[in-house]
């Protein structure tokens, strides 16, 4: 999944391509880079030399043959994305650092809440004690910021963690995050 490829922000993104001798399947699509989720334009890349990825690659063609078509308005704004100005991305990037940079600060000075410093996209994995489910939904009900539980990503790996995005401006992040202090210092 390639979706976040240049929304990074220590170095590049490094993709698994340069690996030439496994079959590869590679998905990407304009959604989070040029900012039009909801457009469902995409594409996917098979590489495979050696046709062991051919029954699904046969599969997967025969389910975009039936069920996938983006509509032509969609097609028409995503080759203007593609084949247009990119210097938008370097500004959205430098946005989501400073973004990225303060709820990562936040979060870890809030006694009980702890996360590690995303290196790409725009989502913050923090660590919780307890139950992530009851948490966010306690969240919601107390102090009204909605975050995601990390069970629902996956129950292994999740559990005891939320999602947030700091795609919203750093005033929207600062509010969430003062009332996230709030509902940590009063449950």
């Amino acid at each position: 999944d390639e979706i976040y490829d240049m929304i990074t922000y220590e170095g590049k993104h490094l993709s698994p391509s340069f690996i030439k001798d496994i079959p590869l399947v590679i998905f990407n699509g304009i959604s989070k880079v040029y900012l039009s989720p909801g457009w469902r334009v995409g594409w996917t890349i098979f590489r495979d030399c050696d046709g062991k990825l051919s029954e699904i690659k046969e599969a997967y063609l025969k389910q975009a043959r039936v069920r996938i078509c983006a509509s032509i308005l969609a097609q028409k704004g995503a080759a203007a994305a593609l084949n247009g100005p990119q210097d938008h991305i370097k500004n959205l990037v430098k946005k989501l650092r400073e973004r990225r940079d303060y709820i990562y600060k936040r979060l870890n000075e809030i006694d009980g809440i702890s996360t590690q410093k995303p290196g790409g996209a725009f989502y913050i994995f923090p660590k919780i004690e307890g139950d992530d489910k009851k948490f966010v939904l306690d969240v919601l009900n107390k102090v009204h910021v909605l975050f995601v539980h990390g069970s629902g990503f996956c129950p292994v790996y999740g559990k005891g963690h939320f999602r947030s995005v700091f795609l919203p401006p750093l005033k929207t992040i600062e509010k969430a995050m003062d009332a996230l202090e709030k509902y940590m210092k009063i449950r």
